[in-house]
């Protein structure tokens, strides 16, 4: 497995432990030392396992770091794991047994390019928030991953062979002016429209929602998705150009998210909404529409605090309810 590292150690300690804790025993970890100032080496070479290796680059950001992981990595398939992330004990045992399923139900033609799984949201504790993100596309699946992201870079195989042969993750070359990057569903839309997909129907990781996340960069975003939908649609057949304002409309939606959650900009994410449906007209029978709205007016009328206690109370009903987004 590959973890990408950057100043990391406030996080990583409890990342290994659940790595430790696999079930699935027969597995190395690469961990890349993107230009980090913290001493991963040194801190690696306390903990007597000669499963984890460090190798080291210069800076030059997560995507880089992960190609540069998955270039060194010995076996025939490799994970991703995020360092501030969570494992289960089941997580990689469940992925590598179902892409041997995968591969047995295929004909081969395409082959098995990429495993994912349910992961859940937690605060930076490890305790879950409520939120658990379970999609299932799977088969020949490029339509639905460019109207969606349903993967996490941390619950995640791929044969390495395959990840080589699509050029791996897209490198941003422009991090100063633009510092946030989608390089993750970029890989996963041309991995699904050369290979075959498969989906674990169970929860595989922790992601944990902390200061340090690079996500809230709102405007770096908005950047990067436009970006990123530029590059997968150009030259694309009609048949597959007509996704775009669909795919437009869910980046939107996503921003509009972002916009109120970290920026506390009801305005801005009211603004998204709208440019959403202007996008594609369909956007109104989806529940996240919706929900987006009526979280713009809780925000609108009862101010940060009040919208606070309004989505806390949503994710203690989704906990009891069990409720997975879909």
């Amino acid at each position: 497995m590959v973890i990408p590292c950057h100043n990391s150690l406030r996080w990583l300690p409890e990342t290994l432990q659940t790595v430790s804790a696999q079930t699935f025993e027969d597995f190395e970890v690469v961990l890349v030392d993107d230009g980090g100032d913290d001493d991963l080496a040194g801190w690696v070479a306390t903990l007597g396992d000669d499963r984890l290796r460090v190798v080291r680059q210069d800076n030059a950001g997560v995507a880089a770091a992960r190609n540069r992981g998955i270039a060194e990595a010995r076996g025939e398939l490799v994970a991703l794991l995020d360092s501030d992330d969570l494992w289960f004990p089941h997580t990689l045992a469940s992925l590598v047994e179902r892409y041997d399923e995968a591969v047995a139900e295929s004909d081969g033609d395409p082959p098995v390019g990429l495993v994912y799984g349910w992961y859940q949201v937690s605060d930076e504790h490890g305790e879950p928030v409520g939120r658990v993100e379970a999609r299932r596309a799977e088969g020949l699946a490029w339509e639905r991953f460019v109207v969606t992201n349903p993967v996490s870079s941390s619950a995640v195989l791929m044969p390495t062979e395959a990840v080589l042969a699509v050029g791996g993750f897209e490198v941003n070359t422009d991090r100063e002016r633009h510092p946030i990057d989608v390089e993750d569903w970029d890989l996963w839309i041309r991995m699904a429209d050369r290979y075959r997909v498969a989906m674990v129907p169970r929860v595989l990781h922790l992601y944990r929602r902390h200061g340090d996340n690079s996500s809230i960069a709102v405007d770096s975003l908005d950047a990067a998705y436009r970006r990123m939908l530029a590059r997968v649609f150009d030259g694309q057949p009609p048949r597959r150009r007509f996704l775009l304002p669909r795919a437009v409309a869910r980046v939107e939606m996503i921003l509009g998210w972002q916009s109120l959650n970290e920026l506390r900009d009801a305005r801005r994410a009211s603004a998204y909404r709208r440019s959403a449906v202007r996008h594609h007209p369909g956007a109104r029978r989806d529940v996240e529409y919706w929900r987006l709205g009526a979280s713009v007016a809780a925000m609108a009328l009862l101010g940060s605090t009040g919208y606070d206690l309004v989505r806390s109370g949503a994710g203690w009903i989704r906990r009891a309810l069990g409720l997975k987004r879909s």
